[in-house]
């Protein structure tokens, strides 16, 4: 009797065992799909993070392809490039065939080679290369195609007057149907007919609104400091000489030494 007991009661030991290794195998199991799909939550938050933080290329330097011809060009893919960060190098054998002293666009106080400057010649075998990418003659032809019905303005000082007249030069090389006329309150501008792309320059000391102001007979916050006479800066509105610009040009290129 004894012996049909324990046997029954071992009998129940290994069910009850069978059962708990049931509910472990069972308990592990819905563990592991829970890891497993926490883990994959994890990851693909992660990825969703980092791939919004990625910049697109709109967002950063661009490096376009450039070169004045198929020997010379150089394809770059897009990506980052500042090329602020650089240094000029100078190549002898570099002969710039963009344009010379004779486009009367350049302004005669500033042209080195038609003055007889001692250095004159020797300038246009600079070149600025980028630290970090390269940076490929400009195509004037492609330029022009580039940026079919755009308007390009400048707005600055004497520098950006120089760039102006390089990039005006350039391009007139390869295209001589030109309108010239003064664009927005331009000082001076020019219109490449066969692919309507306008450049002009806006001259500006400041880029904000200034001029010469004067005491006040009836007093004023300055007149109760002393002062008589100065100029007068409002930062918050643009100078004249540009202020129609934003309206008219599709890309602006700033420069001056102030505001």
């Amino acid at each position: 009797m004894a012996t049909t007991r324990d046997h029954h009661h071992h009998h129940h030991q290994q069910l009850h065992q069978k059962k708990n290794t049931g509910t472990l195998s069972s308990t592990c199991y819905t563990s592991f799909l829970f890891l497993s799909l926490l883990c994959f939550a994890s990851l693909f938050l992660a990825f969703s993070l980092s791939k919004s933080s990625i910049k697109t290329p709109s967002q950063n330097h661009q490096n376009f392809e450039l070169g004045e011809n198929d020997s010379s060009r150089t394809k770059i893919s897009y990506g980052l490039c500042d090329y602020s960060d650089g240094t000029w190098v100078y190549d002898p054998k570099a002969r710039s065939a963009r344009y010379d002293d004779t486009c009367k666009e350049i302004f005669k106080g500033w042209n080195c080679i038609s003055a007889n400057k001692s250095n004159g010649v020797d300038l246009i075998n600079w070149r600025w290369k980028p630290k970090h990418c390269d940076l490929p003659p400009i195509d004037p032809v492609r330029f022009l195609e580039r940026y079919r019905n755009t308007n390009i303005g400048f707005v600055g000082d004497s520098l950006n007057r120089n760039m102006f007249v390089s990039l005006f030069c350039t391009l007139r090389r390869v295209s001589s149907e030109v309108k010239k006329w003064r664009p927005a309150g331009a000082d001076r501008g020019f219109t490449f007919l066969q692919y309507n792309l306008t450049i002009a320059y806006h001259r500006t000391n400041l880029l904000a609104r200034y001029g010469r102001w004067s005491a006040n007979a009836n007093g004023g916050v300055l007149e109760s400091l002393g002062y008589k006479a100065g100029f007068r800066v409002d930062v918050d509105i643009p100078d004249g000489t540009w202020a129609k610009a934003p309206s008219f040009h599709d890309i602006l290129i700033f420069n001056t030494g102030h505001w």
